[in-house]
């Protein structure tokens, strides 16, 4: 077994935006595990599900995590452009290339709007995926049981005067706000409702995104996409931010399996890799059955052809 040395990884947007990025395992892999961080988090997330998979499979298999923009170690806009879900989409594609083989996506909470807009921005490239994976996910805005119905509509209110006079408001306050939940964060850890990534995230960034996740829901040319693509959708039983009924909802729409772990709260992929490893072990089960199909295809046709 390959001992686990995670490599840096550098992925320039198609805006020059500098991603922080993470490689683990054989560069030339025949399948590359793709993960996506949710709000205020950053690739650092993954590490315990990164490494349980590079000790379960021997470091045979390539695994990318990565920082957002505007998050963790990733670069941030200029203050005066406006971070939408074509950038994220962008950015996943940019770090979707340095994948081989067949590709695996995982994404966790607001994870999973990327992949849905991905699905509805780029759907050829998105229908190649071999699997996809959904911890703690929605197909619209995560519905924050734990959070006070009046801060609900924040994003929207901000997102109308963050272009304004007022853009130093609007970064001032999401700033407080992300101050507490890593204040929260740090003295619960994984007990924490939303856990925060190491690094405080840009405040700009931050409110565009949360307007873009508000304002976005799938649709069902998305969803047609996304249910050609085998998807696994699993659930914290007391997940306080996205609650189950909200990924049974996802998991509905996009004809995926679903699976609610007993006791668990929405950090779990984190806080507990061993009930989340074996969803992305079963999926990349499926990502080498469909190397080898096209593999035994691929001879077949050219034995046919030899016939010729």
């Amino acid at each position: 077994m390959t001992a686990f040395d995670p490599c840096a990884l550098t992925v320039l947007t198609f805006d020059d935006l500098r991603l922080a990025a993470t490689r683990m395992g054989a560069p030339s892999a025949p399948a590359t595990v793709v993960y996506v961080h949710g709000l205020l988090c950053d690739g650092s997330y993954w590490a315990p599900v990164n490494e349980r998979l590079h000790s379960l499979l021997g470091g045979e298999i390539m695994q990318i995590t990565y920082d957002q923009r505007g998050h963790g170690d990733s670069g941030r806009p200029d203050r005066r452009t406006a971070t939408t879900l074509h950038h994220l989409v962008d950015d996943l594609d940019a770090v979707l290339a340095h994948a081989t083989g067949e590709v695996v996506l995982v994404t966790h909470s607001a994870g999973s709007l990327v992949a849905a807009a991905y699905a509805e921005h780029r759907p050829t490239q998105a229908a190649a995926l071999s699997a996809l994976v959904i911890f703690g996910g929605a197909a619209e805005f995560p519905e924050f049981p734990s959070l006070p119905s009046r801060y609900r509509n924040l994003p929207t209110q901000m997102q109308r005067i963050r272009h304004t006079r007022f853009d130093s408001v609007v970064a001032a306050t999401v700033a407080v706000a992300e101050r507490r939940f890593r204040t929260l964060s740090r003295r619960l850890g994984s007990r924490a409702h939303l856990m925060c990534g190491a690094r405080r995230g840009d405040p700009r960034v931050i409110a565009d995104v949360m307007a873009a996740y508000k304002s976005f829901a799938l649709d069902s040319e998305a969803a047609a996409v996304l249910r050609s693509i085998p998807t696994f959708v699993i659930a914290g039983e007391r997940d306080r931010i996205v609650p189950p009924a909200q990924s049974v909802r996802l998991a509905d729409k996009i004809w995926a399996d679903y699976e609610l772990v007993p006791g668990a709260g929405h950090s779990f992929p984190h806080a507990e890799p061993d009930h989340a490893a074996p969803a992305i072990l079963h999926a990349l089960e499926i990502a080498y059955r469909n190397e080898i199909d096209r593999t035994i295809s691929g001879a077949a046709t050219q034995g046919v052809d030899g016939a010729w």
